[in-house]
């Protein structure tokens, strides 16, 4: 009687089942990358760190470029605005916000051409379907 209540029973979870296969992947996988870290020469870790360094420094040149730029997008709000008159600003700064003036005049003119092709394509679009 004990036999058959045992045999009505639930069945015993396999030790191999997809759960733990996968299981046994992620150990295997992360298993081997420990151990790699921990024989892993000095000399590339140096040159880990070398390359890092040179990623920081050009992250921060750009930065720097980026701070540049937005001062100088600030100082023609503050002279678009009133706020700032050319008698204020040194000569540097008017050379850079003419440089400015001119790189936005060129964009604008560049996005306007291109406006006007479309407008001429769909035209012509337009005319030969009709």
């Amino acid at each position: 009687m004990i036999n058959d209540e045992e045999s009505k029973s639930l069945m015993a979870v396999k030790e191999q089942s997809i759960f733990q296969k996968i299981k046994n992947f992620f150990k295997r996988l992360f298993g081997k990358e420990e151990n790699s870290f921990n024989t892993a020469p000095v000399q590339n870790i140096e040159e880990d760190t070398v390359t890092t360094n040179s990623r920081t420094s050009f992250s921060e040149t750009i930065r720097i470029v980026e701070d540049e730029e937005t001062k100088l997008l600030k100082l023609q709000k503050q002279y678009r605005s009133g706020q700032i008159k050319e008698s204020d600003m040194s000569q540097e700064q008017i050379d850079s916000l003419c440089n400015l003036y001119d790189r936005q005049i060129e964009n604008l003119e560049k996005s306007n051409q291109k406006r006007k092709e479309k407008i001429l394509l769909y035209r012509r679009k337009l005319q030969m379907n009709n």
